[in-house]
Order: C-alpha cells, then structure tokens, then sequence
C-alpha cells in the first residue's frame, strides 16, 4: 500500500531553501518517491485552512516514506527545511 507524505510549506527564506529544492527529490527518489504535488497554483473550497505551498510524495510503502524522512541522508536537509521553512508535515497512507 502505497504512502503519501504531505506537506503544507510556507518557505520564509528562499535564498536559503533553494539547494533543498533541487537535492531532496534526488533522496527521495533513492527511496521509491514520485513528486506528484510540488507547489502549483492552490484554491480554497472549504474551511479556513490557508495553505501556502502544497507538497505530495508517495512512496512504495510505509517504511520507503519513513527510511526518507527519518533516514540519515535527509537528516541535514529537514533541519534546513524547519530553520528556513513553517511546514506541516503528515504521512497517510493509500490505495
């Protein structure tokens, strides 16, 4: 069953967060991850939810998403995305 990792990132220091954006989809990959939401134009239906940049990755399995993003290889790149960024990150799995 497949995993996804979706986030809600509001980047605060572009500069800063631009290397993140080419070197982690190359770790993810490693890991069976496929972008398939990377930014991209978002609207509102419902709620006072406000996103500000919506990311989906799924991953093969459960333990593909959590070998990434517990993994040694992220571990720099997720204290550069939560100095740089306000993200909201959560795992669900799918069909």
């Amino acid at each position: 069953m497949s995993t996804y990792l979706v986030g809600d990132v509001r980047v605060v220091e572009p500069d800063k967060y631009k290397e993140y954006l080419v070197e982690v989809p190359k770790i993810a990959a490693k890991h069976g991850g496929k972008y398939l939401v990377r930014g991209g134009e978002l609207t509102r239906h419902e709620g006072d939810w406000e996103p500000a940049r919506m990311v989906i990755i799924e991953f093969p399995t459960r333990e593909d998403a959590m070998n990434f993003y517990e993994g040694e290889e992220y571990a720099p790149w997720k204290k550069i995305r939560q100095m740089y960024t306000d993200s909201k990150i959560i795992f669900v799995d799918g069909s």
